[in-house]
């Protein structure tokens, strides 16, 4: 019965180690749905990539956290789900939704010209990105 008052806490101790891995694993599913204005419809060899950025420093680029490329069929919108570890994500940090289309040769086509944060911050976990041309 000595030991009571000693068993109690270390009991808390190891039960709170046990279960702090389970809240730094698991992932995290980001949802972008990106289109554009312009009534068109883009011709086959068009690629949208979505990015999911740490944009915390303003004087540095930003880290790239998850990505998708997609070959473009049909027109817009279009839906694309990233996944990344919940252990890259700090609450402190500020993370945004990116998104952009290329034509068949590389070039720029569509791009996103605001910031959509998501994730920290009371922002969402999901992005509604309109793009704007680049030409």
């Amino acid at each position: 019965m000595r030991n009571a008052p000693l068993i109690l806490p270390a009991a808390l101790v190891l039960a709170a180690c046990a279960t702090a891995p389970e809240m730094t694993t698991g992932t995290t599913v980001v949802n972008v749905t990106a289109s554009y204005r312009e009534r068109i419809m883009l011709p086959p060899g068009h690629v949208l990539t979505v990015r999911v950025e740490d944009v915390s420093l303003a004087d540095a680029p930003a880290q790239v956290l998850a990505e998708a490329s997609e070959p473009l069929t049909g027109g817009p919108p279009y839906r694309v789900t990233l996944g990344f570890p919940t252990s890259q994500i700090d609450p402190r940090h500020t993370y945004a939704a990116r998104a952009e289309i290329r034509d068949a040769a590389g070039a720029l086509v569509f791009v996103t010209d605001t910031r959509h944060a998501i994730l920290t911050h009371d922002a969402p976990a999901s992005a509604e990105i309109v793009l704007k041309s680049a030409r």
